[in-house]
This record gives C-alpha cells, structure tokens and sequence, in this order.
C-alpha cells in the first residue's frame, strides 16, 4: 500500500498562550540598573573629592607623587596638573592648575577661605622647616578656613603667619624691624616663651608693628607694665669717651630675638590681654627693665657711662648707668643695670672688679674697641645684695672655682696673661687665673686651675712648659716657625705632660701643689738619655720625629748632621721615658713609613705625621747609646719560629720562584700561616723555604702532608672539558702563596714537631685536592673562648 505523497506548502496550527508575568530578559537590564545606583550613591557618600589648586609654578609637583597633608596626615595626592595661560587669580600671569584627589574625610578642610601652600625643605636663618619633606618628598600644606564649600582655590607662596595654638597675642611697635623675622624667639630670662608671628608696616608706615605669640603657660608673665627689648643686632656708639660696640649672642646676632622683663615696679600691673601694645626698645638698658646696683671702687677708675658693659664667663650681663666720684671723693660710685636673668645670684658671694681690654681671637675685636670691662663673679648666697665693693683690679686666684688649683713658678711669664689656656695633649684642659709677684721679686707665681675632669692627668711627676709666642730655626732649607695655636701666640698658654721619669706609682696632685714653669717643652724633658743613630739618610725622618714603643712616644730626635764619612746620617735622639729598657745592648730600632701593597695599606698616618721610629727593647743588662736603624722592620729568623708556639717547617724546593718573607700558606683555600724566610741550602742545590703555621692550626700538619706552589695561575683548556683556570687567592696570584693538604684519616699519620722537613711540589696532584679528614684543631684554641 503506498503512502500519500507530502505536501511541502501545509503549515501547522499553532497554539497561542497568554503572558503571566515579566520575562527573564528584562532582569538583567533592572539588576545592571540598581549596581550602577549603589555605586554612585557609594562614590557620593565615600568616594573621593576632586578638587583644583592653582600654583604659580609648578616646581615641586609630581604628578601621582605629590601628597596634600594636613595635621601630619595625608588627605589627598596630586593627580594631574595643566597649564594655564594668563590666568586671572595670577594676575594675567602663567600659572599651573593641579587636579587634586581628596579623601572624603577631608571634605570639611575644602571650604572657602582655606589656604594651601608647597611645603619644601628650607634652611633660614631663624632655623630648618620642612625637614621631612627630605625622607617624603615635598608636599602640600593646608590651614583650613571657615566659609562655605570651595573646590577651586589658589595657592599661596608662604605659610600663613598664624600660629596655631591657645596663647597670649601681643603687638610690639619699632622704628625698624632690626634682624627679626617670622620665627625668631622670644625669651623670658633667657627661657623661649613664645616667637614672632609676623611683622608689617603700619598704616602710616612711621613704624613696624611686630606681632608676639606668647604660649599660654607664659600669657601670665605678660603685665601692662612689661617692657620689651630687642636682643638681636650689632649696636654701635661713638663718643669722646671712645667707640663701644655691643655684640649679643651668635645665635640671637644671626635669627633676631626679642626679650621682655617686667620691673617690680610694674608686677602689680594688670596681666596683658589680646591685641596690646608694647614698645620695643633697642636694649634692656635704654628700657629701664635692668636691676639697679650700686658697685664702690677703693680708687679712680676708667668707666663710661652707657658704654661700660659688665661681662660674666664672656656673656655681657650688664651695663654701666651711671659713674660720679663718693661723698668722700677717694673712690668711685658706679651704679649699674644688671640683666633681670641675674636677680636670683646677686648675692653677699658675688664679687665685681675691673678688668682692662685684651687682644683675643675669640672676642675679636670688639673687646680692643670697647676698653676697660667690669667682670662679676656671680654666686647663689643667703640674701639679695644691691651695693658691693668692687676691686680695681682682677684677682691673682679663685679657690672657689671647681677643679685642680696648682701654683707654678717662673723667672718670667713671656707673653702669658690672665684667662690664658692650659693644654694637654693640644686639649684645652684648664686656664690660667692670674699671676703675682713672689714676695722678694726673684720670680713669678702664675695660679691655674685645672679643670675637674681632667685633674686626675696632673701626678707628682707632671711637668709644666710655657707655649707662649714663636719658636723658629733657620737653616740653609730656609726658616721654620712653630707656635702651638694662633690663640696662645696672643694670649700666651701652658702645657703639660709626663716627666721623662714618669711612673705609674707617682701620686695624684692636690690642690695647692707647686710646680716649675719651664721655657719650653725641650727643657722640661733635658733630663732624658742621649743616644746616637747612625741612618743612611733616605728614610724621610726629620728632626723632631718620634721615637715610639707600641704606639707610645718614649723619645724624638733632636739632631741630624752629615757622617764624618759623609756616607750617612748621624741623629741624635733624647729618650725621655723610661729610658733605660731601651739605652742597653739587644735594642732594635727601624723606620716606620708608608706602605702600599698588594697585601693592604699600612702605617697610612704618616703620609701626615711623617715617619718615624719604632723601637724595640733588648735584653741584655750592659748600657748602649750608639745604635744603628733598620730600613724595615727585622724578621723573625729560624729559631725565632723554633721557639714559638706555633709549628716552624722546613720545605725543599728547587727554586724560589715568586715566595717571599709574608707569603701566605693556605689549607683549603684558608690562611693559616705565612713564609718567614728562605735561603740557599748546603751545596746550593735547592732552597730552603721557611714557613711558621699559626698554633691554633698546627695538627693540620701530619706526616704525610703535601706541600706546593700555589702562587700564579693554573690553566687547561681542552677541546671536551674547555677552560679550566684555578689559583688559590688574587693574594697568591700576585704575591706568591703554598697550599697544602692532608690525607684521609688512616693515611695522615703522626703530628709533626717544628723543625721538620717537606718537599714542595711545583703543583697540587688531582687526588690531593679531593682529601677531606676531619682534624680537630688545637684544644688550646678552643679553651680560650669558654
């Protein structure tokens, strides 16, 4: 039966269905919708705050570099910057607009009002700002305002002039600024209180008004009553009396500072409140704010009023006022104005005298232009004095100065004064108080005192020499000046040091020891032993060279002339400390110098100093003076070694090739001891190499050991195994070397005694450099570090 054709135009039927809710295709769309609406509702709430700073350079900003902190913290960071031409903020000039990305915390700083400003490492005279910004790089600072939100602002080229902090706000009116500046201090009996906030002209510009910031803690030293003066600058007055030239402290000379008393007078004033205003005058003498005391001089004496300054451990502290004749016309009343810092030590203790003008270096010229000074010696005491006895002259001493008080005589003091240093060892270590008369003229008592750290260095034994003035020689080289210091040149100095007999049993010196002064260095130590070198001349050392044991100078040369044989040099040495262990026969001496090698760098410090001669005692009890100097330093010879501790070895050899006295031996590749020396054997047949094994490494040494040449280069080149180069050290490479190693355990054999013999091999065999035996080094070693 056969099937109906099909029929390729009949279409089916379709059902048709109603749609019960949204499709799925429309889901996406809605999820996508509502992510994109928590996430700008999240950039809203939390996200970052944009913002433009306008500079006018753009020196310092680095883009995704440049931080903007505030309080410490960073807020935001620099993201981008353009230029802008003609900009109106500027002015019509070129500035550079940087796009700013904020923390949302810091949404409350970007208000109207708020100031912004680079922050760069800055050195001025009033001190170092923007240190950090060395380790962090520069940044950008913010002092937040208090308008309505901005997120435009133009940056300002200084920090504002506010100081943030609770305190006492204060203006001072000056005909001139002097040296003060934003920053400089401002003190209260020397103690900082506050600084300068800012300064500007005032309204009709007769005056500048400078703005004080007074810390809380200090608001209530601040009466109405108060009185300000300026402590900074150089003061320069002329008169027929003479030229005084007032000179504060470096530091205040330099970054300015203002200071400010209140006289007692003024203490039951009203306290100072924001916004007064104070004078500033030029001194604490022109403001009236010093304390007022009356000094009586026994004679006539050489004061100016308003000039004369009084001056204590060199700090100026006062300043005469007033100077007329007493009631009973043989005396001087000086009344004077002290500085309000020395209230609390103007006491029964405090002594005042009068002290003339010295030439000093260290006070430059303004003491010569000045003249005569008034000195105080300030004391805490019982009770406040006003009037005192002034002495017309300085005291010869001062028992109550701390330290080492010594009296030292001398014919003549040269060029010696009051005030003069004491050195040792070119350290200043105390100071000369004054100096007297002895009772019967026949000499000098100079009275000094040491200072308390270094009292313990002044024994028994001690010897004291003036460095006072020039020392020259002429010679056909030419003229050769010595001086100790350029200050001592002027004011003269004393020096002192150990005695040629200077022993450790010396006792200590006491307070009220007496000493000679000498002349010079060279007399206090005549009494050291001559003794004579015979040199060849080349070794660079010059009259005056030291001659040291174990770093210690125990002596120096005095003279050189020519040989009468005119083959060398002949010097003539003093030995000044403990000379006999070394004026005996058995003594060595040679010349210490520079030395460069391949090994390192020795005696460097005499590429300064200047060579010299290091010495070593002998042994033997009969007294020698004529002495012959070593080019270098002797070698320990073979029964040196013998009698070492460590391990002396005897190598054969066929020739020396580049092995020297030094050389290292090496066990694997380790130093563990050094050629000593090396000479031709009996018949001249081979070399003997003379080596010393450090003790701690000794029992690497056994009976079977292998010895040989480590010094140059091994290469073999091959076409399978290539390149092979091996040398034991770039030591051994240059300066020569010996390698040796030891069989395994079975096959090493005994412990060898010094003195023993070994072949040394041109070069290692292949099966030597593979022996690993385990050797404990030597006990001894080990028992010294338990």
């Amino acid at each position: 039966m056969s099937e109906p054709p099909f029929e390729y135009d009949a279409q089916p039927e379709g059902l048709a269905r109603r749609s019960r809710g949204l499709s799925l295709v429309w889901l996406l769309p809605l999820i996508a919708a509502l992510i994109a609406v928590w996430l700008l509702y999240k950039d809203f709430t939390q996200g970052d705050i944009r913002a433009t700073i306008l500079f006018s350079s753009g020196d310092g900003l680095v883009k995704g570099k440049t931080a903007v902190k505030y309080a410490g913290v960073e807020i935001g960071v620099v993201g981008d910057f353009r230029l802008v031409p003609n900009a109106t903020e500027l002015e019509g000039q070129d500035g550079v607009l940087a796009e700013v990305t904020f923390n949302r915390s810091a949404g409350y700083l970007l208000t109207k009002g708020s100031k912004f400003w680079l922050v760069k490492p800055e050195v001025s005279l009033t001190g170092v700002r923007g240190l950090e910004a060395l380790v962090s790089g520069n940044y950008i600072a913010v002092e937040p305002g208090s308008g309505s939100q901005q997120r435009h602002f133009v940056a300002v080229t200084e920090p504002p002039a506010y100081v943030r902090g609770d305190g006492l706000r204060v203006t001072l009116k000056s005909p001139r600024l002097a040296s003060l500046n934003r920053g400089s201090p401002v003190y209260y009996r020397q103690l900082e209180v506050g600084q300068v906030e800012s300064y500007h002209l005032a309204e009709d510009a007769s005056e500048v008004e400078i703005n004080l910031f007074i810390r809380r803690s200090y608001a209530h030293l601040v009466h109405r009553g108060s009185r300000f003066w300026n402590t900074s600058g150089v003061s320069i007055q002329g008169g027929i009396s003479g030229v005084n030239v007032e000179l504060e402290s470096l530091a205040s000379l330099i970054a300015g500072g203002v200071s400010f008393y209140t006289p007692e007078s003024q203490n039951q004033s009203p306290l100072a409140v924001d916004g007064n205003e104070f004078k500033l005058y030029k001194s604490f003498a022109e403001a009236d704010a010093g304390i007022p005391i009356t000094l009586n001089f026994d004679r006539g004496v050489s004061l100016a009023e308003g000039t004369t300054q009084v001056i204590y451990q060199g700090i100026r502290v006062g300043q005469v006022s007033t100077v007329k004749a007493n009631r009973k016309i043989d005396g001087m009343e000086v009344k004077v104005l002290m500085d309000p810092i020395t209230d609390d030590l103007l006491s029964e203790n405090t002594r005042f005298w009068l002290a003339p003008p010295t030439l000093d270096f260290t006070s430059g010229i303004n003491d010569l232009l000045k003249g005569n000074r008034i000195e105080v010696d300030l004391r805490k005491g019982q009770r406040s004095v006003r009037e005192f006895a002034a002495h017309s002259s300085p005291p010869p001493r001062d028992p109550r100065v701390p330290g080492l008080h010594l009296q030292l005589t001398a014919r003549n003091t040269g060029s010696l004064q009051r005030g003069a240093s004491v050195y040792y060892r070119q350290v200043e270590v105390g100071r000369v108080q004054g100096m007297a008369l002895k009772s019967d003229g026949s000499g000098v008592e100079v009275y000094v005192v040491i200072d308390p750290p270094y009292a313990h260095l002044v024994n028994g034994e001690s010897r004291f020499w003036n460095v006072s003035g020039l020392r020259a020689s002429a010679s056909l080289k030419g003229v050769e000046v010595e001086t100790d210091s350029l200050l001592s040149l002027v004011r003269g100095g004393i020096a002192f040091g150990s005695g040629p007999h200077d022993s450790k049993n010396a006792g200590s010196a006491r307070s009220g020891d007496s000493f000679r002064l000498y002349g010079s260095r060279d007399e206090a130590m005549e009494e050291g032993i001559n003794i004579y070198i015979d040199l060849t001349g080349d070794e660079g050392l010059k009259v005056g060279a030291p001659l040291r044991y174990r770093g210690i100078q125990v002596g120096e040369i005095t003279r050189m002339r020519l040989s009468h044989e005119l083959d060398g040099v002949r010097a003539r040495a003093r030995l000044y400390q403990r000379a006999e262990r070394f004026a005996r026969t058995g003594t060595r001496m040679w010349v210490v110098g520079p030395k460069i090698g391949l090994s390192g760098v020795d005696n460097l410090d005499t590429l300064v100093t200047g060579p010299f001669l290091e010495l070593e005692p002998g042994q033997g009890n009969e007294p020698q003076t004529e002495f012959v100097a070593l080019a270098v330093k002797p070698e320990p010879d073979l029964a040196d070694t013998m009698m070492m501790p460590g391990l002396a070895l005897i190598l054969d050899a066929p020739r020396r090739g580049s092995l020297k006295r030094g050389s290292p031996i090496y066990y694997r590749q380790v130093q563990v001891g050094k050629v000593t020396g090396y000479q031709l054997g009996e018949l001249a047949d081979r070399v003997y190499i003379y080596c010393y094994i450090e003790p701690e490494f000794r029992t690497l040494v056994r009976e079977h050991s292998r010895f040989w040449n480590a010094s140059g280069m091994d290469v073999n080149f091959g076409l399978k195994t290539g390149l092979d180069v091996h040398t034991e050290s770039a030591q051994a490479l240059l300066a020569g070397g010996i390698a040796f190693a030891t069989p395994d355990n079975p096959e090493m054999g005994l412990e060898v005694e010094s003195g023993s013999h070994y072949p040394l091999y041109g070069k290692a065999e292949p099966e030597w450099l593979l022996w690993s035996p385990k050797i404990e080094l030597y006990p001894a070693l080990e028992d010294s570090f338990k």
